[in-house]
């Protein structure tokens, strides 16, 4: 936990949290003030989030954070859901780093239960993996979300015998924060090159198979068409991924507490079906982690705040 005066408390490597007695249904917690499925109660969590897929990927860009000699430099928990949180500090900045693992229900979870256990504004970057569209976008680019997000929805009304309602459904777009975006682009962009970390639309799907277009000879998808419709409906989309959109609708709905940018890392290319190198991923996280972290750092957390409370780490 980090204590009032900056320091980490706790010697365990990794905080296991189990079953325990939660209290009400509407938002569950337990007797010591923690969430359902992430397990994290308050002093356990930042004011800096960097939302990661994975806890393989939170484990490695933890390693970017401050290390100190003398004392426990992170606080570290997973729960019984799988979900890893690991608080430390980043430069000097607290910053905790979330494994929110896929799609928007686990996003759902995650701000909620984060937002519930922090005092005052959250910013939080979403870092993942994507497909990209069309080009300009290539194998190993960064696609920093700073020109918007929006959602694609499969209707399972549309699948019912005789329906004439149209497959798939299109949402408008949700902008990020954009000086927070403004400065994650900048940092991808010192990272990877400026040819390389580009200014991108993203759609955000509800599955990984279906509402992305990929094909099945085993489901009645309707989804042939899809990318093209996709692309037709929102032209400079560039990143196809399963996160963003609920990041910053909740922070649209959040009435000015979260402040949120988004990047992903193009894995495939759908308009070629190329899949990037396996060896290329690691070193890309790295890099992508870094600039999230250090724009992370540099964000000025209370600009804009009416009533700013004071941050309790």
């Amino acid at each position: 936990m980090l204590a009032q005066d900056g320091t980490l408390q706790g010697q365990d490597p990794i905080l296991h949290i189990g079953k325990t007695q939660f209290q009400n249904a509407d938002f569950p917690m337990d007797e010591q003030g923690r969430t359902y499925h992430l397990g994290t109660k308050r002093g356990e969590v930042a004011n800096k989030i960097l939302s990661v897929g994975s806890t393989k990927r939170a484990m490695l860009l933890s390693q970017l954070l401050d290390h100190s000699d003398n004392e426990a430099h992170l606080f570290e928990i997973e729960s019984d859901r799988g979900f890893l949180t690991i608080t430390g500090r980043f430069k000097g900045s607290p910053v905790s780093i979330v494994s929110t693992m896929m799609g928007m229900a686990n996003m759902d979870f995650v701000i909620r239960e984060c937002l519930a256990v922090v005092e005052g504004p959250l910013a939080m970057v979403r870092l993942g993996t994507c497909g990209a569209i069309q080009p300009p976008a290539h194998l190993g680019n960064f696609l920093v979300a700073s020109q918007g997000s929006a959602c694609v929805r499969r209707d399972p009304d549309a699948f019912v015998p005789g329906s004439t309602l149209t497959p798939y459904l299109f949402s408008q777009a949700i902008l990020p924060d954009a000086a927070l975006s403004s400065l994650l682009q900048q940092h991808c962009a010192a990272a990877l090159g400026e040819d390389k970390a580009l200014h991108a639309f993203n759609v955000t799907a509800d599955s990984f198979y279906s509402s992305q277009g990929r094909p099945s000879t085993h489901f009645d998808d309707r989804n042939d068409d899809l990318l093209a419709s996709l692309a037709r409906t929102y032209p400079n989309a560039l990143s196809l991924e399963m996160e963003t959109f609920h990041l910053f609708d909740l922070a649209r709905c959040s009435g000015g507490r979260i402040r949120a940018a988004a990047v992903a890392i193009v894995l495939a290319e759908r308009y070629t079906n190329d899949f990037i190198a396996a060896s290329e991923v690691e070193k890309l996280e790295g890099l992508a982690g870094l600039a999230a972290l250090t724009s992370l750092h540099q964000y000025e957390l209370g600009l804009g705040i009416q009533n700013e409370q004071t941050l309790t780490v």
